[in-house]
């Protein structure tokens, strides 16, 4: 028996407050990503090892190496970032605004997406999805805004949203085949286990289109990540290595607990929506909702799992908010357009978009502008002052320092060395890949001619955030045979070949 309600008067005011949010939502999240945009530094370890490997991609630079090879460069994110960043490198040349635009124009186009996701559904169901899909955004900053690999997801996720709820039951049935397969490939492209993502999807396909339809997508998804390895610069076996060893990360339960506390925010609303919605729908929508749902609790609880290890986090549920919000609107839809139902989807955004206001306040706090601005004008400085050396950024002995070293893809895009990213040292050596006689030799003939170290501290001394020595006294002990300090400016101390006195 269909249980659609039937058409009532419109509830004027909470749909003028869902509009109200919605729009001081997504302004607020255009104001930080256009401020980010500008933001002279970075926020995040990994972000500058991203946009330095895309960089160097485009001169021919393998972006995969081995694990004990001299350079530790290697992070192991999929192929795919690299290429979205170095395709805009080579459009639009180098830069630190250039390189965080893909992350954010990523970010922007998946909170689109997720309105036009809903249209078919009716305002109340499109402004509380990009309600909550906002406050996602706020409450995860600045993982959110940063770039890596989850905003890509995110605007995946979303798009198959989009593929999902839009194209025909019937004629539609091989373009969401193609378009689900190259979704798939790409975000494994991104991450290894991102396919995980996809499975809420999967689910609903096998019973939708059937098991050749699932079939054809697998095999297109596997044939769009394998297709950068097809290239010298990926070498997949070397990736593979890398991520063999990060798996073995131990766990950590108090990180499984604080994941668990942020798999709520995507679990009740929809919760909520389908709870006191499901009397009001047909059989068939009930099957459709139900396999959604149950696809997304088991991707949920499958990607807690490497969320929960060292260096991973609560971020790693992002890409799920098209998803989660998706069941939230098929949930107030078939409640109908009551009064009662609009209000409280109202009052639940703003709840969420509330909860996310100290942890933009924290966001905002942490842009450093006046000293971003003047460690790059001091790295600029040095190069002029030393036009024939090679240069890189190296660590001190300070964790506030730290993020000063942010900055060496300033070096890397006017063409310096690249050989030691202490965002990919603090992983490997803390996982027990400890650095190689390679690397040693890289320091004892003085590859780079200079090194910059933060001013005032002990060259590469630091206790990464795993509590282990980074690079460790031997390490220490060849780069002051090397090397000695020349002179000392506001920021970095200027540590320079012995050879070159």
């Amino acid at each position: 028996m269909n249980h659609t309600p039937t058409a009532q008067k419109s509830p004027r005011l909470p749909n003028v407050l869902l509009g109200v949010l919605a729009f001081c939502a997504i302004l607020n999240i255009t104001v930080l990503a256009g401020a980010y945009l500008i933001y002279p530094g970075y926020v995040d370890t990994g972000e500058p090892n991203i946009v330095a490997l895309a960089w160097r991609l485009l001169a021919g630079h393998p972006v995969y190496l081995p694990i004990d090879d001299a350079a530790r460069i290697t992070n192991l994110y999929g192929p795919y970032l690299y290429l979205m960043h170095a395709a805009v490198f080579g459009i639009f040349g180098a830069g630190v605004a250039i390189g965080k635009a893909p992350g954010i124009v990523a970010l922007l186009l998946a909170l689109l997406l997720v309105g036009v996701s809903q249209a078919r559904r009716g305002w109340p169901a499109a402004a509380c999805a990009l309600c909550l899909a906002s406050a996602i955004v706020v409450l995860n900053l600045p993982a959110t805004i940063w770039d890596r690999p989850e905003t890509f997801m995110l605007m995946s996720v979303a798009a198959g949203v989009c593929v999902n709820n839009l194209s025909h039951e019937t004629t539609g049935k091989w373009l969401r085949v193609v378009l689900f397969g190259l979704l798939i490939g790409i975000v494994i492209g991104l991450k290894v286990f991102a396919a995980i993502y996809f499975l809420p999807f999967g689910l609903m396909m096998l019973f939708r289109d059937g098991i050749a339809a699932a079939a054809v997508t697998v095999t297109i998804a596997f044939a769009v990540t394998a297709l950068p390895f097809l290239t010298p610069v990926f070498n997949l076996q070397y990736l593979l290595d890398l991520v063999g060893v990060m798996a073995d990360k131990p766990n950590s339960l108090p990180g499984l607990m604080k994941v668990f506390r942020y798999a709520l925010y995507y679990v009740l609303p929809p919760c909520l929506f389908v709870a006191v919605g499901w009397r009001h729908m047909d059989v068939e929508s009930r099957r459709r909702t139900a396999l959604l749902g149950i696809g997304v609790l088991i991707a949920v609880v499958l990607v807690m799992y490497p969320a929960q290890k060292p260096g991973a986090g609560m971020y790693y549920l992002v890409p799920f908010a098209p998803l989660a919000f998706d069941l939230a609107a098929r949930g107030l839809t078939a409640i109908g357009n009551r009064t009662f139902a609009v209000w409280t989807a109202a009052c639940l955004c703003a709840v969420m978009m509330t909860l996310g206001i100290p942890v933009e306040k924290r966001f905002v706090r942490s842009l450093d502008w006046e000293t971003a601005s003047a460690v790059a004008a001091e790295i600029a400085a040095i190069e002029a002052d030393f036009p024939s050396k090679t240069i890189e950024i190296g660590i001190g002995d300070n964790n506030d320092s730290y993020r000063r070293t942010y900055q060496r893809t300033r070096l890397v895009f006017d063409g310096h060395p690249y050989s030691l990213d202490t965002s990919i040292v603090i992983d490997t050596t803390a996982w027990g890949i400890e650095l190689t006689p390679a690397t040693l030799s890289l320091i004892d003939t003085c590859a780079t001619d200079i090194w910059l170290i933060p001013a005032g501290e002990r060259p590469f001394n630091w206790i990464g955030y795993y509590g282990k020595d980074t690079y460790g006294q031997p390490f220490r002990d060849s780069f002051m045979r090397a090397y000695a300090k020349s002179e000392s400016r506001k920021y970095f101390d200027i540590y320079t070949c012995r050879r070159s006195e």
